[in-house]
């Protein structure tokens, strides 16, 4: 936000989005009034709806992530618990990630919510998961927990294209958008300054849409991570 403004543009906050018109210039209408624009860059990612542009909806499921925070660990247990100070991530189907942070906390993440719905508990669904990782923790307190939205593809591939010949779109990171998300604002400024070679190879790889479209696109997706998961539980 600071680089937007540093470079004279302007951050507007409390003003969702409503609807874009596909003319040119376009036109996005917002709860408080209008914007003209030579090109429209929708970013929303998990959180843009499935109302603003209805296409990148069916293409997309938001899906819940939580994360808790244990209270400072000493010293000598933190590091015990990972050597190294790697941040990691596990390789099931619905996986969790964790690290130590610089005052010796444990941040431990997963209980995937598909649908994207606040869950009542985050330190219900995460903690079974932390203790079978770190049973040593057993007891330990949670200072802090939250949860966010990502979006998924059914590729688990970034979608990057065009919605109309000024209307670019990038979403769709799968859980891995803190990196992807730096490539995909240099692909989108090499796109506006009229060089799309890299921009249309990630453009061109196919974008899915889920089965069962919006309406049957959670149950069906629960159903195929309930299977891949007992594959995971059963080491297959």
């Amino acid at each position: 936000a600071n680089a937007i403004r540093l470079n004279g543009g302007r951050v507007y906050e409390q003003s969702p989005v409503t609807g874009i018109a596909h003319t040119s210039p376009a036109v996005v209408s917002t709860t408080h009034g209008q914007v003209t624009a030579r090109y429209v860059i929708v970013a929303g990612n998990a959180y843009l709806g499935d109302k603003v542009e209805p296409e990148l909806a069916k293409r997309s499921m938001p899906c819940g992530t939580q994360v808790v925070t244990t209270a400072p660990l000493p010293a000598d247990l933190a590091r015990s618990l990972i050597p190294n100070n790697y941040c990691v991530e596990d390789c099931n189907y619905l996986l969790d990630y964790y690290r130590l942070t610089a005052d010796n906390r444990l941040l431990y993440g997963g209980g995937v919510v598909y649908g994207a719905r606040d869950p009542e508990d985050v330190e219900r669904l995460v903690m079974p998961k932390l203790l079978k990782t770190f049973p040593q923790l057993k007891g330990v307190k949670i200072d802090y927990r939250w949860t966010g939205n990502f979006l998924l593809t059914l590729s688990r591939m970034p979608q990057f294209g065009r919605l109309d010949k000024n209307i670019y779109y990038m979403q769709g990171y799968s859980g891995h958008g803190v990196t992807c998300t730096h490539l995909a604002g240099k692909l989108i400024s090499e796109l506006l300054r009229g060089d799309a070679e890299r921009f249309d190879a990630f453009a061109k790889l196919p974008h899915y849409p889920f089965p069962g479209g919006r309406s049957l696109r959670i149950p069906f997706t629960a159903m195929g991570a309930a299977y891949y998961s007992l594959r995971d539980r059963l080491g297959v």
